[in-house]
């Protein structure tokens, strides 16, 4: 009996923990709203990897590489935060949901300086990331078109849809030619 209510007890306390998480994502968000993405802000944090804006606001996931006393932490390679800049450019962690269901990363060790990563809301996306010996700092890499390039920017533009399920128009990636340095984008629909 005693089990049954602390488990009764959890699933309440559970549920009402997601509807409030939920509640803070979708305050003032329209998920039919549209950003004009070449207006947006662009970051430049430490360590950034890359970053991710979406429809409907300006608020923008950074990618870092996490170094611990400038070691790499190889048991989380890459760590992810917000910029709210709706909220005055102010810096959040992810939620449980957008850690485990959304913006956060999957990582498998590929050797001592490289490591694939996978964004859990889209994990047919393969990015590497591994350090660059010419610039001595980490990057993150991906193929497009049998193009191996240096990820900077990944976009996604949101046409309607809810919180846990959104319509996905299509997704930009952008970044540069790892040799050429010549800018690339490509837009596809997942």
């Amino acid at each position: 009996m005693r089990k049954s209510i602390i488990s009764i007890s959890f699933l309440i306390s559970f549920l009402i923990l997601t509807a409030n998480i939920a509640a803070q994502e979708t305050v003032d968000e329209s998920f039919d709203k549209l950003v004009d993405k070449k207006n947006l802000p662009v970051p430049a944090e430490k360590d950034q990897l890359f970053y991710l804006q979406r429809d409907p606001n300006t608020n923008t996931v950074i990618y870092s590489i996490n170094l611990e006393n400038g070691e790499l932490d190889t048991s989380r390679p890459v760590k992810a935060h917000w910029i709210r800049y709706t909220e005055g450019s102010k810096r959040t962690n992810l939620s449980f949901i957008q850690r485990t269901m959304a913006y956060g990363v999957h990582h498998s060790k590929v050797n001592d300086n490289e490591f694939d990563i996978r964004i859990q809301a889209y994990k047919d996306l393969p990015i590497h990331v591994r350090f660059n010996q010419q610039n001595k700092k980490y990057q993150a890499y991906t193929r497009i078109d049998n193009k191996e390039i240096v990820l900077e920017r990944i976009f996604v533009r949101i046409n309607g849809g809810s919180l846990f399920k959104p319509k996905i128009q299509y997704v930009e990636i952008s970044g540069y030619d790892a040799g050429s340095k010549s800018k690339i984008n490509h837009r596809f629909q997942p």
